[in-house]
């Protein structure tokens, strides 16, 4: 019978979605046509360059290329730590909006990793799913972690002094997809345009390196993933409006289709579009960020509804903190394989969905009534 209401539940999502595709999205140009044409040459030469890497170093050059492995390696310790380094650059690079794009991103990682711990999930998933869940959502947080922000600290060295930043890429595995960009960022500083190259990189990145390669891309296939997608558990929110009930209001979407990078790919373009297009999300979501230090616990945004306290005598949903939900796991590189072979790839950088801001609080709040109703129905059985 479970079986069955799921293959129901399935097919509803399937039907819904085909249905939202047959709305077609505006969307806008990221350049003009021009700027985009010379960009494309760069990015066309760029499959046709041999994979050379530099073998003479300078001894200050070795000593930056191992500061950043350095610091990246440390800040890459774990969710708290990675969504705290954007945060940081961000506001010392203000230009580079993807940094405060991956922050919520990021937060939102935070927030999925401890739902795994929560008092709604006690029913709905073992111990040993919960664990390959979190293995999954870590491993392809910390990967995009290990390939952008070397490349942040490379920009940042530019700034104090002239650096040849294609010289440096191979040694941290950087696609070369992404040498044009910076160059062309640097020349002419073109936000949008970096953002979109940004999210096309570590989309494309881990589709190459993690879910067509190891195990933890089968997560994607199963079945319990996708209905947490129709149920809603993917959102990804921005709380930017501080009411006083203790509700933030949320904006965002749900995330659909994740085993699609193109879809993936989209889903950042729209929540970049969201954030930095609206200035009542941005200015926002900026306050709370400012006023809240991200621990991974829903109650960072919502404390009328979540309790990180897992002995609160309250109705609060448990959220836990998430140092107290999850130990520290390392990182292990994954094989340093260019995703960029194609030049249909680049047409990704053309245009930009024209996007409304919409509001996602009282979809959410039934998506948590839903999750606790769910669980709550399983442990009778």
């Amino acid at each position: 019978m479970i079986e069955k209401t799921l293959v129901v539940i399935r097919m509803f999502s399937q039907f819904v979605q085909k249905l939202l595709a047959t709305s077609p999205v505006k969307t806008k140009p990221i350049i003009d046509s021009e700027k985009f044409r010379l960009l494309k040459t760069q990015l066309q030469k760029e499959l046709f360059q041999p994979d050379e890497e530099s073998k003479v170093f300078f001894p200050e050059e070795a000593a930056l290329v191992k500061s950043i492995r350095t610091e990246t390696a440390a800040l890459n310790r774990n969710n708290i730590t990675r969504t705290q380094a954007y945060f940081d650059f961000y506001h010392r690079n203000p230009e580079v909006h993807w940094a405060f794009l991956a922050h919520m991103v990021s937060r939102n990682g935070g927030y999925h990793m401890t739902d795994l711990k929560s008092s709604s999930m006690t029913q709905l998933l073992s111990q040993a799913e919960r664990q390959k869940f979190f293995l999954f959502l870590e491993r392809a947080n910390s990967a995009i972690f290990a390939d952008a922000f070397p490349q942040l600290l490379l920009y940042e060295q530019t700034k104090q002094k002239e650096l040849r930043l294609k010289k440096y890429f191979p040694l941290f595995h950087i696609s070369r997809f992404m040498a044009p960009i910076w160059e062309y960022f640097i020349n002419e500083p073109h936000s949008p345009l970096l953002t979109t190259a940004l999210i096309i990189n570590e989309q494309r990145m881990i589709q190459e390196r993690i879910l067509n390669r190891t195990r933890h891309g089968e997560i994607l296939l199963r079945l319990d993933f996708q209905l947490q997608e129709f149920l809603g558990f993917t959102n990804v929110i921005f709380p930017y409006v501080n009411k006083q009930d203790g509700l933030r209001s949320l904006t965002g979407l749900t995330v659909e289709r994740f085993a699609n990078p193109r879809q993936r790919i989209e889903t950042g373009k729209f929540l970049y579009e969201l954030l930095f297009q609206h200035p009542p999300v941005f200015h926002g979501v900026e306050e709370f960020t400012n006023d809240v230090s991200h621990t991974g616990s829903r109650m960072d945004y919502w404390e009328s509804i979540y309790s990180s306290d897992a002995f609160a005598k309250d109705d609060k949903v448990y959220s836990p903190l998430l140092h107290d939900a999850w130990a520290d796991h390392p990182f292990f590189p994954t094989p340093s394989i260019d995703w960029y072979k194609k030049e249909s790839f680049i047409e990704d950088l053309q245009s930009t969905p024209i996007i409304k801001k919409v509001d996602l609080t009282n979809k959410v709040l039934e998506n948590v009534k839903q999750l606790k109703a769910i669980n709550e129905l399983k442990a009778l059985f």
